[in-house]
């Protein structure tokens, strides 16, 4: 129940675990979890490398010594390792998404939307998979200022999921700098917000649309809100 606080619990159980059994796969992988989570990424991925290469939790690993990478900035060599991986394990997309994921955080729009293509082109890819890719190429569209092209990746990703606030909130916030369909984002952003109620990044969004229509009074009570929920984060 208090994870953080139990921490020194959690390791000193793993540790002795992994005495009585050294090559304890499930063991191994929690250890270095918690290591990541910490942030003490070296101890992390020393002991993500130690899981067998047969065990079923070793790419998930190896997955994470890709995100410890990402995070230490050492883009090079995260994108060495799953190139690597997917040669070995060519089936398995959350490869494929965390490599296109990986070129898209690097700001490689073009290459991101290679893989994220690649992956919608997959057959029986389930949906919750693929809203997500349609989301993420269409960020890649939007930064690499293919607006048509991101506008129709949003929308394919509603025609999935309809009520994902985040697709809402960015395809919304696009139409609104544009001052297209001001009124359809305000329902958009209404229903979103329903959704995730606590977020700044939507009511920010909704108070932009509201100013735009001239709805002043309207924008400066979402504008506080947004202030009381993450100062500094208000539109201006």
């Amino acid at each position: 129940n208090n994870y953080q606080d139990n921490i020194d619990y959690f390791l000193f159980y793993l540790n002795l675990s992994l005495i009585l059994k050294p090559q304890f796969n499930e063991a191994l992988f929690i250890k270095a979890q918690i290591y990541q989570e910490l942030k003490i990424y070296l101890q992390a991925e020393e002991i993500y490398k130690k899981i067998h290469p047969k065990h079923y939790l070793y790419v998930e690993g190896q997955k994470n010594i890709v995100i410890i990478k990402k995070n230490t900035k050492k883009f090079n060599e995260a994108e060495k390792i799953l190139i690597k991986l997917i040669d070995v394990y060519p089936d398995e997309n959350s490869l494929i998404v965390l490599l296109a994921y990986l070129y898209q955080t690097n700001k490689q729009y073009t290459k991101a939307v290679k893989f994220y293509t690649l992956l919608i082109q997959q057959p029986n890819i389930n949906n919750n998979l693929l809203w997500q890719i349609y989301y993420r190429r269409g960020i890649c569209y939007e930064k690499s200022n293919k607006w048509k092209k991101a506008e129709n990746d949003f929308l394919k990703a509603l025609e999935i999921e309809p009520e994902q606030p985040q697709v809402l909130n960015y395809l919304a916030y696009g139409w609104i700098e544009k001052n297209f369909y001001l009124e359809k984002s305000i329902n958009m952003l209404k229903k979103a917000i329903k959704k995730n109620p606590e977020s700044h990044y939507i009511l920010d969004s909704l108070a932009w649309a509201h100013y735009k229509k001239n709805n002043f009074s309207k924008a400066v009570e979402l504008m506080e809100r947004v202030i009381d929920i993450a100062p500094g984060e208000a539109i201006s």
